[in-house]
């Protein structure tokens, strides 16, 4: 493997902890060299800072018990006080390794672990929260869908649906301005009917678009390019398709 391969393939392992904002800034400061001069690696980052960017509303906010919460603390302050004995070298991650990490997240080296395995464990319990509570209630789940650009001439353009039960955002990354006297519209489409409007039009490139028409269980979302104002049925192909929800 040549030099500019290997600098390469060190430069997109690090892609992930950059767009969480937890890679050391002298790190950073090198990758953004690099993606000034690589559109692939500009392209995988549009990604996956579009992924980030619903994260904090993937899940269901819910209170986990509070019994939970103190033994989840117990643990991490018990790690925390071991590895402060240990001094601040206990913790740190080779440079190697630092890149595909979440280092940068949590400022005091000597809690880092702790710290993580804490939010870990907390997580878990808040998820078994969820599970117990919302299983048989398709209402208030949260997910995303992935959506594919069904349109050759948008290489670089991607999108995925957040639902919250049936309530859905289309998020858009790297989507080119609309035709002239165009806007995007979307659509909500079910097995073997005709697309209806979703009451939403957007012309951004970057961003969410709420959806207001209510999406159900098998439904897929669509988007094409309409004449200002929306059209009451699809006139073009859709640029845009999810999977069914």
């Amino acid at each position: 493997m040549s030099d500019v391969s290997r600098d390469h393939d060190r430069h997109a392992e690090a892609l992930g902890a950059y767009a969480l904002r937890a890679l050391p800034e002298d790190e950073a400061a090198d990758l953004r060299a690099h993606l000034d001069g690589c559109a692939d690696c500009r392209a995988e980052l549009a990604s996956l800072e579009a992924v980030v960017a619903v994260l904090p509303a993937s899940t269901l906010p819910v209170e986990a018990p509070a019994a939970v919460k103190g033994s989840v603390m117990s643990v991490v302050e018990a790690e925390a006080d071991l590895l402060r004995a240990a001094g601040p070298q206990a913790d740190r991650p080779a440079a190697s390794r630092r890149r595909r990490g979440l280092r940068g997240l949590f400022p005091r080296p000597a809690v880092t672990a702790a710290a993580a395995a804490g939010a870990l464990a907390l997580g878990t319990a808040i998820g078994a929260v969820v599970i117990d509570g919302d299983s048989g209630n398709q209402d208030r789940d949260a997910r995303i869908v992935a959506a594919r650009i069904a349109d050759p001439a948008l290489p670089g353009a991607r999108a995925e649906v957040q639902l919250e039960g049936r309530q859905a955002t289309l998020v858009v990354r790297g989507m080119p301005a609309p035709p002239r006297s165009r806007v995007y519209q979307v659509w909500i489409k079910s097995a073997g009917a005709s697309p209806v409007p979703a009451g939403a039009t957007f012309s951004l490139r970057n961003g969410r678009v709420d959806i207001p028409l209510a999406v159900r269980r098998g439904q897929s979302v669509l988007v094409t390019h309409e004449p200002v104002g929306g059209s009451p049925s699809p006139t073009r192909a859709p640029i845009i398709v999810s999977r069914p929800v």
